[in-house]
């Protein structure tokens, strides 16, 4: 019984240690009120692309890791002949926590990892990071718990992207108005399409732009391949190259249609802004296409067509263009949307650090008294207990 106590108590220990951890010792930030797109002038990430630029990507693949504690199965080798065989121009392997060196000499690799072991499914992709971190948060978690990890994983020369935020609810509308440090969303994935939470941070005012992965976990039996990707325009195909692209807009999603050939996917040939119209052209004519704006109102709407024009107002904040095809492919643009006339510049998020030091001195209050409560029930000291003295005369 006495060893039963003690691997309870120690189990409640580090239960007790990750809640105080998470929401007592986690940083707390001043969010400030999100402010919609806004300014003279137009961003237009497609400005400079040139057309025959596009290669193909797939970022988030899983193999066989951890000895197979993580759901992968197959090499990571498997995963680059898989992709090469459809003209995959980058094809990463993503695993849990693992930075796969596996053709790492090759011209377009790139280093990728996806991050995140809380039960809510709270995750981000890393590219081109040397280094795998490990600072997460079990349970679900606070907009906080969420901008602290965001900015640890954030650097100049990487890339994070907010890995299915609509499973499981993992980032919700309210945090995304509000969490910053973090580049693109992969809006598709075979599991969940996030186009809701994609427009929840484009109308805070947040430059996040779109990623379409097939997130793969099987690929010998080839479930997913092929049915999600992402086109970057690149002068070359080198990661830094492809990093640029990803971190500047000047690329975009795809839902790759069931009968769609993988060396004919419709591809942008230019989108060009002139006196606040905005014009999208595609190489192949779609069934319908849609510009989507602020809160996510549909602003233009058209029919058997490969372009799209549109004169967008400031009130409409952004304008974001969609191409749905009859064979079930779908092409997602990113935003052209408005900025003052020196550029964007993302809303700074600081650390509040009187209200982190008030939060901390609660958890180490509740360690004490925990740690007091463990070493009572180890030792089986109780109480001293004080009764009644008879007086004696």
């Amino acid at each position: 019984m006495k060893i039963l106590r003690i691997i309870l108590l120690a189990f409640s220990s580090w239960v007790i240690w990750l809640l105080v951890s998470q929401f007592f010792f986690c940083p707390r930030y001043q969010f400030n009120a999100p402010i919609p797109f806004e300014g003279a002038a137009l961003y237009n990430p497609y400005d400079s692309i040139a057309k025959t630029a596009w290669v193909k990507c797939n970022f988030h693949a899983h193999s066989h890791a951890w000895e197979g504690v993580t759901n992968g199965h197959g090499t990571a080798a498997d995963i680059h002949n898989a992709y090469k065989a459809l003209h995959y121009g980058v094809h990463c392997v993503s695993n849990y926590h693992h930075i796969d060196t596996t053709h790492s000499t090759s011209a377009n690799y790139l280093s990728a990892y996806e991050h995140g072991y809380n039960i809510r499914k709270t995750h981000q992709l890393v590219l081109g990071s040397n280094e795998v971190q490990w600072l997460d948060y079990l349970f679900p978690q606070t907009t906080h718990n969420k901008q602290h990890v965001l900015s640890h994983l954030n650097g100049p020369n990487n890339v994070v992207i907010l890995n299915h935020p609509a499973l499981k609810n993992g980032y919700t509308a309210e945090d995304l108005a509000e969490l910053t440090h973090y580049d693109c969303m992969e809006v598709l994935n075979p599991s969940v399409t996030s186009t809701a939470q994609w427009d929840a941070a484009l109308s805070a005012g947040k430059r996040v732009f779109i990623v379409g992965d097939d997130d793969i976990h099987d690929v010998i039996s080839k479930k997913r391949l092929g049915t999600r990707c992402t086109f970057v325009n690149v002068r070359n195909n080198s990661a830094r190259e492809v990093i640029r692209a990803l971190k500047t807009g000047q690329s975009y999603g795809v839902i790759i249609g069931e009968n769609q050939r993988h060396d004919s996917i419709p591809q942008l040939i230019s989108l060009s802004v002139r006196n606040d119209t905005i014009t999208a052209l595609m190489t192949h004519i779609a069934s319908e296409v849609t510009l989507t704006g602020q809160n996510g109102k549909v602003l233009a709407l058209a029919r058997h067509t490969d372009r799209i024009s549109h004169r967008i107002t400031p009130e409409e904040r952004y304008a974001r263009a969609t191409f749905k095809y009859a064979n079930g492919t779908e092409i997602f643009l990113n935003p052209v949307f408005f900025t003052p006339q020196n550029g964007y510049q993302p809303m700074p998020v600081y650390e509040d650090f009187n209200e982190t030091m008030f939060f901390r001195s609660i958890g180490t209050c509740i360690l004490g008294v925990w740690l007091l409560l463990v070493v009572r029930l180890i030792t089986g000291q109780r109480p001293q207990r004080y009764g009644r003295r008879r007086l004696s005369w």
